[in-house]
């Protein structure tokens, strides 16, 4: 009866070829292990976090190197247990050195590993030309896998790289105010080409980070950094702040020009979002109507203020306009949810409104 333990072993082993073939080579899909290691590392670490007396972002920054780590052994852990498993009941039947003793399911650990591996010390080897057929796809399946993660890994930091140059862009570009100040500078001083131009680059890089957060969730917000001007959660928050401005400003006849290149933005901005609320923020509720009012209403003043006459719209959350406020709001809420010590744009919108200033 020792061969049943082959049967609980093949379904260890499709399970993991599964959810690797699902995670790494399917674009649209992230298997069942790889979603529960992420997870549970990602609402553990920020939970943590979060209940400290002082919230800090060590646990969220090691978050995501500990979110990788778990997942690839939620991969290779199995695999062997799983080969071992398989070969296990058949083991007395390999070829042992002289003064080995008897087999035990230490050493189909041992020969599943060193297989998988590609390592294989001949002290352990099979002898009959379907055991010698088993041991060949067992090192076939573990050349595959260890090259899927190398795969894996460098398109991950290939993807951190991309969102971090974003951050870093927007960081720089607002220059210590928010997306409401850029958009105002850019109109008065450097007029609407530019505004223009910025919107579009903006979108470009939004669908490239939402390409890459699809096919690599990690790259989301799993891996935090030290430096806030790295961070994503700040330049999301200000593209927002940006986005809105530019809808509408876009509305006043002096920069109806504006209009196409910021509803590109806005687009661009609801599909990233969408993408990273399915991956993390799928418990998120809040109130959207009142906060979205009350943050249209303060933009405008905003806008009144600091651009005068051109500026000739009334409160009205119509349109595009008031679909980025509705998706806006619950998202940027639920980014704060995850890290206490971050500022929201609601908070900027109520501590600082009309001064143009984002601590």
């Amino acid at each position: 009866m020792m061969w049943l333990w082959a049967v609980p072993g093949g379904a260890l082993i499709a399970v993991v070829v599964v959810d690797v073939w699902l995670t790494i080579l399917h674009p649209d899909a992230e298997g069942p292990l790889a979603g529960a290691v992420r997870r549970s590392v990602w609402r553990l670490s920020s939970f943590a976090a979060n209940r400290r007396r002082r919230p800090e972002r060590t646990l969220l920054v090691w978050a995501g190197p500990v979110l990788v780590t778990g997942t690839f052994l939620a991969w290779i852990v199995p695999l062997v247990f799983g080969v071992a498993l398989v070969v296990w009941p058949h083991l007395d039947g390999y070829h042992r050195v002289a003064g080995y003793g008897p087999a035990g399911f230490d050493d189909a650990l041992y020969f599943s590993a060193g297989t998988l591996t590609v390592l294989g010390y001949g002290d352990l080897t099979p002898d009959t030309s379907a055991q010698k057929l088993l041991a060949v796809c067992v090192a076939a399946l573990g050349f595959a896998l260890f090259a899927a993660l190398a795969t894996y890994l460098i398109e991950l930091i290939t993807g951190l790289t991309v969102r971090n140059r974003f951050a870093l862009a927007v960081h720089d570009q607002v220059r210590g105010s928010d997306g409401v100040g850029l958009i105002v500078r850019s109109l008065t001083a450097e007029g609407v080409d530019a505004a223009r131009q910025r919107c579009a680059d903006w979108a470009a890089d939004l669908r490239a980070i939402d390409d890459t957060v699809r096919r690599y969730p990690l790259v989301a917000l799993t891996y935090r950094p030290r430096r806030p001007d790295y961070d994503l959660e700040p330049a999301l928050e200000h593209v927002v702040e940006a986005t809105v401005a530019a809808l509408l400003t876009a509305r006043c006849a002096t920069w109806r020009g504006l209009g196409p290149r910021a509803e590109e933005l806005a687009y661009a901005l609801l599909r990233a979002q969408d993408t990273i609320a399915r991956r993390y923020l799928n418990d998120t509720v809040l109130d959207v109507d009142d906060d979205a009012d009350q943050m249209l209403r303060r933009l405008q003043s905003r806008l009144a203020a600091e651009l005068g006459d051109r500026y000739d719209q009334k409160t009205s959350r119509d349109g595009l306009v008031g679909v980025v406020l509705a998706r806006s709001v619950p998202f940027l809420a639920g980014l704060r949810g995850w890290s206490a010590p971050l500022v929201t744009l609601r908070d900027v919108d109520r501590s600082s409104a009309g001064t143009g200033q984002c601590d």
